[in-house]
């Protein structure tokens, strides 16, 4: 298949590795540095093994050739689609296009374009972009993915990595793959920036854990999934898994960027507030991390 990828950090990095194993991939980049870096080198994928693997891909910057190909993934920053919009307009509303994002808040968007296929996925792997071209795959996780609009039977069309160590999951509900990782967000991202830890610290520090048990039940007030334990039981799975990776949000904090809290916990604060509950452990988490935000930047 040719499949699109806009986005040049670490999940489209990730993506463009193993999808370019069996299929043509065009990375669009926001510099035109980093398109050139990726049509001379290819994407160095750094995983297990002695030796990394490079997969070569074409490259352009975005906006440029986005109206030939048979998939399209969105792989930005939440905060960054009002500024993409409109080269997402540009792009034939026949092509699915598909979102990889935290947070629920740009779904009110995908009503707004007029493609008639649309999916939404969630990302479990871990992954850090080292340079323009290089891409460290640090943790297995899966890849969740629902249609959002369109036919169900759209799986059939969708790309697939055939490796081990990429699996894809299609699920019927995206609403609850997304609130799933939105609930892991919300808790994982903002609590390993305040404390300044690795995922893993979160369960191993008994006054950590006992925050992330907290922020769980006033999150769980508003969105009242089924299987309460099972879900606060994937979340500390997720944690052990990944204990030794830097949360997005830290390595955001790290790097002197803006981080995705309004994404994740300011449309949990503005969804309790429609529903008329107070958070007030998420509201100071909140209020925290913005504080950190604007200091580091």
């Amino acid at each position: 298949m040719r499949v699109g990828i806009i986005g040049g950090g670490s999940l489209g990095l990730l993506f463009g590795a193993y999808l370019g194993k069996s299929h043509e991939i065009t990375i669009f980049t926001r510099r035109e540095e980093q398109a050139q870096e990726l049509n001379e080198k290819g994407i160095r994928l750094q995983f297990q093994g002695p030796e990394d693997r490079v997969i070569k891909v074409k490259a352009e910057p975005i906006g440029n050739g986005m109206s030939d190909l048979d998939i399209i993934f969105i792989a930005v920053k939440q905060y960054d689609l009002p500024n993409l919009k409109p080269f997402l307009l540009t792009i034939p509303a026949n092509i699915p296009l598909c979102f990889i994002q935290n947070g629920m808040g740009h779904l009110e968007m995908l009503n707004s374009l007029p493609h008639a296929s649309i999916f939404t996925a969630t990302v479990e792997h871990g992954a850090k972009r080292g340079n323009d071209w290089t891409v460290s795959h640090n943790g297995i996780g899966r890849t969740n993915v629902a249609v959002y609009k369109g036919s169900l039977h759209l799986e059939d069309e969708f790309p697939q990595a055939l490796d081990p160590a990429f699996p894809i999951c299609f699920h019927k509900d995206y609403q609850s793959i997304l609130m799933n990782k939105l609930i892991a967000n919300a808790l994982i991202n903002p609590l390993t920036v305040i404390f300044c830890v690795k995922n893993g610290r979160l369960v191993e520090n008994p006054y950590y854990y006992e925050i992330l048990k907290l922020m769980f039940e006033e999150i769980y007030t508003v969105f009242p999934l089924d299987d309460k334990e099972s879900i606060f039981n994937s979340i500390v799975g997720i944690c052990e898994n990944t204990k030794n990776n830097t949360s997005s949000m830290l390595k955001d904090i790290q790097d002197g960027r803006k981080t995705e809290i309004d994404a994740i916990l300011g449309y949990i604060l503005k969804v309790a507030e429609r529903k008329g509950r107070k958070l007030t452990t998420v509201q100071m988490v909140y209020v925290m991390v913005k504080g950190i935000e604007q200091e580091r930047r």
